[in-house]
């Protein structure tokens, strides 16, 4: 692709607005873990501090709740409630992945459950997903980042790599699968290594990145590589100066951090777990370059959205690629037209989250306008 951005003239129109500080109304968000719509435009909202998925029609009004803390069959715990993940099937379905039980709980269209599909061959690692989504048309949902084993294998060739990885939800397991076989970094403790991200594509096959360079790989259903779409934009040297202001910026964060209020054990250990999280950021290890691509994320019809790194070391602010399924350049969002969107829908539907000033989430929906040229 270029070295040169081509820049989209791109528009985004909200369509409504979630959210509100009062506690009284339903779209109070505590924590929302998750977005999705399904085919008909509907938006599915996972707040994990709530234990609660509420449905939303294209106008912003309430069609349906569901989903709630306890031990009862579509219930989950408090104990991994915050560590939920759900993804949203374009008929309405839903399934929300629980690390405590180690398995898919499957709501039908209208909330309500279906079954519980555990992990099956894979559940003895103890597998750890941060975020889902599902493949247009299947029964199968992909780690759209890399899966954590809290039991992991022997040491052995497979640790040379990292691997993308989807589950079939179809049968009365989970079955896991590789969706592509991706390059390991020489350190999972590196501040700035590449991390791996991907997105499901139509047809079953992926796009992700596994790298530094900009490099977006294709893989078919099965895991073979069918094609890297690469710009020639170099990653960023680490400087002195870049360490030195990663450290001071997590060290003032950590200064922020307040005893937990009520429990006498945890307020006497604070200082001393302080103490050694002080310590560790301090003596942090560097990757010697920045990656280029910072997040990457499917759309409906299967564009690629590639989040890149801006001038701003931080921020969600940077340029954004648009790529087709099958490859093709559209061009860039540019720096500040838009942050990533959490989630896409049909009819150009995007959903976001954002904050305000007091660290309340709002959930936001537009529609983009696709540029001229770009696909329906």
């Amino acid at each position: 692709m270029p070295a040169e951005d081509i820049l989209l003239d791109a528009h985004f129109e909200e369509i409504y607005r979630l959210g509100s500080v009062d506690g009284g109304g339903w779209d109070t968000f505590g924590s929302v873990e998750s977005l999705g719509f399904d085919a008909a435009g509907n938006l599915y909202i996972l707040d994990t501090q709530a234990v609660r998925i509420s449905v939303v029609d294209r106008g912003g009004n309430l069609v349906q709740q569901f989903i709630g803390e306890g031990e009862g069959p579509g219930e989950f715990g408090r104990n991994s409630a915050g560590a939920l993940e759900s993804a949203v099937m374009r008929d309405g379905r839903v399934a929300v992945y629980d690390p405590g039980q180690l398995a898919f709980a499957l709501f039908s269209a209208d909330g309500e459950f279906e079954r519980t599909i555990p992990m099956g061959g894979d559940r003895w690692r103890q597998p750890m997903l941060s975020e889902i989504q599902a493949f247009p048309g299947m029964e199968r949902v992909l780690s759209t980042t890399r899966v954590i084993h809290f039991s992991p294998p022997d040491a052995g060739p497979g640790r040379q790599f990292r691997y993308v990885l989807s589950y079939d939800l179809s049968g009365d397991e989970a079955a896991v699968d590789t969706a592509a076989t991706a390059w390991k970094r020489p350190s999972d403790r590196q501040v700035f290594a590449p991390e791996l991200m991907a997105g499901a594509l139509p047809g079953g096959g992926i796009a992700f990145s596994d790298s530094s360079a900009y490099a977006i790989k294709f893989a078919a259903p099965g895991g073979l590589v069918t094609r890297i779409v690469t710009r020639p934009l170099r990653p960023r040297p680490v400087t002195n100066r870049m360490r030195t202001e990663e450290i001071e910026r997590r060290l003032k964060a950590l200064e922020t951090r307040q005893p937990t209020a009520g429990d006498p054990a945890m307020q006497a250990a604070m200082p001393s777990m302080i103490e050694a999280q002080r310590a560790g950021i301090e003596a942090m290890e560097f990757y010697p370059v920045m990656p280029v691509v910072l997040a990457l994320r499917t759309d409906w019809e299967g564009t690629i959205w590639v989040r890149r790194r801006g001038d701003e070391v931080e921020g969600d602010g940077g340029p954004i690629d648009l790529i087709t399924a099958d490859g093709h350049y559209l061009g860039t969002l540019a720096p500040g037209a838009t942050p990533l969107p959490e989630a896409f829908g049909p009819d150009g539907l995007v959903a976001f989250v954002e904050k305000d000033d007091l660290d309340v989430p709002y959930v936001v929906v537009k529609r983009f306008q696709r540029p001229e040229g770009a696909p329906e």
